[in-house]
């Protein structure tokens, strides 16, 4: 490119989890200020974050990341996705449990091993637990591994939530407990012959994730990958802006996940 792409921050708590990306991020990116016309921003994924990003596109940004998006509404998270495309901008969901860098550097190999088990269980620990946050949190883990989540029952009781469900001819079965210690989310995978284990960190830090298959001939941990959430997804806004292509089939699966939830 001719010159770095700037960036910035809708808030002051973004704006020092930009400073900590930016220090580690290549040379095509640096800090923008609110003057310049062709920014990427990134946005709260709280509160009404699909408006914010769909007033950034249609003012000209041409990358807009949204940290740790939450529910919304899903008919305005197509119309951002069709707004995007019009515009030729990229809108990146830096997720902390979905977006993890190693599960999606290994997302190909671990379809093809899933496809050999069948029940799912997810335990998760979190400082924060409520039912839509959690179901959301899973929904997306195993949108990443190449199927839709479908509720069936869902519990809660003062400090946890329990979810029950299918992954297409899958058992599905979640549990999320609330505790400062230990966070994140673990998937197992089971089959017969067969099991997948997978830890997901979750704390936005450069720490792999530990991803495990294992079989009959013994079981193989997958290559460790030293990234972060966020630097990922600046890197696939990047390729998206280099490229000059648009693609909003990961807003229309988020939109899909979400409308699934709300239906509960």
């Amino acid at each position: 490119m001719n010159r770095p792409i700037s960036i910035a921050a809708e808030t002051p708590v973004l704006q020092n989890r930009l400073a900590r990306t930016l220090a580690s991020l290549p040379l095509s990116f640096r800090a923008g200020g609110q003057s310049e016309a062709s920014w990427t921003v990134l946005v709260a994924g709280d509160d009404d974050w699909v408006t914010r990003a769909t007033l950034a596109v249609q003012a000209g940004s041409r990358a807009v990341i949204v940290a740790d998006p939450g529910m919304t509404d899903p008919d305005a998270v197509i119309a951002l996705s069709d707004c995007a495309e019009k515009a030729g901008a990229t809108v990146q969901l830096a997720e902390r449990y979905a977006g993890d860098p190693t599960l999606l550097r290994h997302r190909d190999d671990l379809i093809q091993h899933l496809a050999a088990t069948s029940t799912i269980l997810i335990n998760q620990v979190d400082d924060i637990v409520t039912p839509e946050r959690v179901t959301l949190d899973m929904a997306r883990t195993v949108r990443v591994l190449g199927h839709s989540l479908c509720v069936t029952h869902r519990w809660q009781t003062a400090h946890a939530v329990m979810i029950r469900g299918t992954v297409g001819d899958k058992l599905f079965e979640g549990v999320a407990t609330e505790g400062s210690a230990g966070q994140g989310q673990r998937l197992d995978a089971l089959g017969f012959g067969r099991t997948l284990r997978l830890s997901l960190r979750g704390d936005g830090s450069a720490r792999p994730s530990d991803l495990r298959i294992a079989n009959a001939k013994g079981e193989r941990k997958l290559p460790d990958v030293f990234e972060s959430v966020d630097r990922a997804a600046w890197q696939r806004a990047l390729i998206a802006i280099e490229s000059g292509q648009s693609n909003g089939d990961a807003l229309r699966q988020f939109a899909d996940d979400v409308a699934m939830i709300r239906s509960l």
